[in-house]
């Protein structure tokens, strides 16, 4: 039987001691044996072995079945943070001499990690636009990973993955994407062909802006190879943030969904202001994104962004709001807002920006769980200051 994902979320392991509602938190870092030829099944990689809880977990490890549940994957791992597993997973399969091609528009660490640290390492990163993405195969050799997102960070605009997949099983490469925008319950790349999937776990699948986490899904075979990246690097979670994930991912599937409601609402409204002179959601018919998201989102999401006609007018809005939060960071119960040449994407040149289409004047937001008509309102109320 299948079961929907708000129940996926929900049931996991079970505490089969005391029968408790929650699985418990483990804490230990270390676990006994009960006799030395035990260890054998440490060297043998078995699943449900565990020694210490940098390589494994129980309170990990059920947080991580729960996520391979929720993106339709054989397998999950989660990390400390999106970086430690966006790292892991490109830094699995590259080595030296390897070529990545990459979206040019990408969330801004990320985008740096490869323009600034791969290299050093021998791995040549190609930065293409999407038409470019759907035809690597043909003008890149020796290409071993295609690394993209969709939605873009801070855009919203969704490219295929089917083309994206398509260019590169010609090219004979793994794909990387990032789902942390769409969130699993929006989109299952997996599903459309997608080799590996990470995310951001601190945004919708933490959700409430108190933990910091990553997670990738894909095939055992390739987990695995990403796992003992984990072991080797160190980026792996606490069980106390694990449990934390695991009380997250109970509500995951009502906070997207009313998210996705909200932003749509709000997206409309912006589109009525003349003060705005751009909004990007991929909810929006009049949204060049629109047809694509449609064919391969469930929902739209819960982010959106607005371009105004300066960044002194980003600003002022910002600054303006009662109920929105001028921080970093997306997908939690708050509403967020922020200006990407200020925080995600700063630290790049004006070419690059243009490149990713990011103006000064922009301003993303994360819709989060207050009443719509309140964060119009406040909106509204924002944009009269300017």
């Amino acid at each position: 039987m299948t079961r929907d994902k708000a129940t996926r979320a929900i049931h996991g392991r079970k505490d089969n001691l005391y029968r408790g509602a929650n699985f418990p938190i483990y804490t230990s870092t270390t676990f006994a044996v009960e006799k030395s030829d035990d260890y054998d099944k440490f060297i043998g990689d078995e699943e449900e072995f565990y020694i210490y809880s940098r390589y494994s977990n129980p309170t990990v490890r059920n947080v991580e079945e729960k996520i391979a549940a929720l993106e339709n994957a054989e397998d999950a791992i989660v990390f400390s943070s999106g970086m430690a597993a966006i790292t892991s997973a490109v830094l699995a399969f590259a080595k030296k001499g390897d070529t990545i091609v990459a979206l040019r528009r990408l969330y801004g660490m990320a985008y740096r990690f490869l323009r600034d640290i791969l290299p050093g390492l021998g791995v040549n990163v190609e930065f293409v636009d999407e038409t470019d993405l759907y035809r690597a195969h043909k003008n890149f050799s020796n290409v071993r990973l295609y690394y993209f997102e969709t939605p873009i960070n801070p855009t919203t605009d969704c490219i295929s993955i089917e083309k994206t997949v398509h260019s590169a099983r010609k090219a004979g490469a793994l794909t990387i994407m990032d789902n942390t925008f769409a969130s699993p319950v929006n989109q299952n790349p997996l599903d459309l062909g997608v080799d590996v999937v990470v995310h951001s776990a601190t945004k919708y699948i933490g959700g409430h802006s108190d933990i910091m986490a990553g997670a990738v899904a894909s095939s055992r075979k390739l987990t695995k190879a990403v796992r003992d990246m984990l072991k080797a690097f160190g980026g792996c979670i606490n069980p106390s943030d694990a449990y934390m994930l695991d009380r997250s991912l109970k509500t995951l599937a009502v906070r997207v969904e009313q998210q996705n409601r909200s932003a749509q609402r709000i997206a409309q409204f912006f589109l009525r202001q003349k003060k705005v002179l751009d909004v990007c959601y991929p909810g929006l018919p009049s949204s060049k994104s629109y047809k694509v998201a449609k064919k391969q989102m469930t929902g739209f999401g819960g982010m959106l962004c607005i371009e105004l006609d300066s960044l002194a007018s980003a600003k002022k809005f910002c600054d303006s709001l009662e109920l929105g939060l001028n921080a970093t960071s997306l997908g939690g119960v708050e509403t967020l807002v922020s200006i990407p040449v200020l925080t995600s994407h700063i630290k790049m040149s004006p070419e690059e920006l243009k490149s990713a289409n990011v103006t000064e004047g922009m301003v993303r937001i994360s819709i989060g769980l207050e009443n719509t008509d309140d964060l119009i309102l406040d909106f509204k109320n924002a944009l009269g200051k300017i």
